[in-house]
């Protein structure tokens, strides 16, 4: 058995600060280079964890949340940037389509 790492995409800022705290991580300067990235880390098996810290487009956003209800690992937890409230708009719609598809 291995050990499960985490492992954070996003802007510099972030991606220092979880440095600092002994996680490793990927700077991204734009979304383009998010997907490139992403799928790298979903082949390497020890990563159990991906932090997303970056703006993304919703074609995206779609992406990673039918990834989330389709697979168990590893798990994908989205920081949401405190001062773009239309940001999170995007993700509690995609959190509302998942629920509907699954009560419905």
């Amino acid at each position: 058995m291995y050990d499960q790492e985490i492992h954070v995409l996003g802007y510099q800022e972030i991606i220092y600060l979880f440095g600092l705290l002994g996680i490793d991580g990927t700077i991204l300067k734009n979304s383009e280079e998010f997907l490139d990235v992403f799928n790298n880390l979903i082949k390497n098996p020890s990563i159990g964890m991906i932090i997303i810290a970056l703006n993304l487009p919703t074609t995206i956003v779609e992406f990673l949340f039918d990834f989330k209800l389709n697979k168990r690992r590893p798990f994908i937890f989205f920081l949401l940037d405190q001062n773009a409230n239309f940001e999170a708009d995007i993700y509690f719609n995609e959190i509302l389509k998942s629920i509907n598809k699954i009560i419905f």
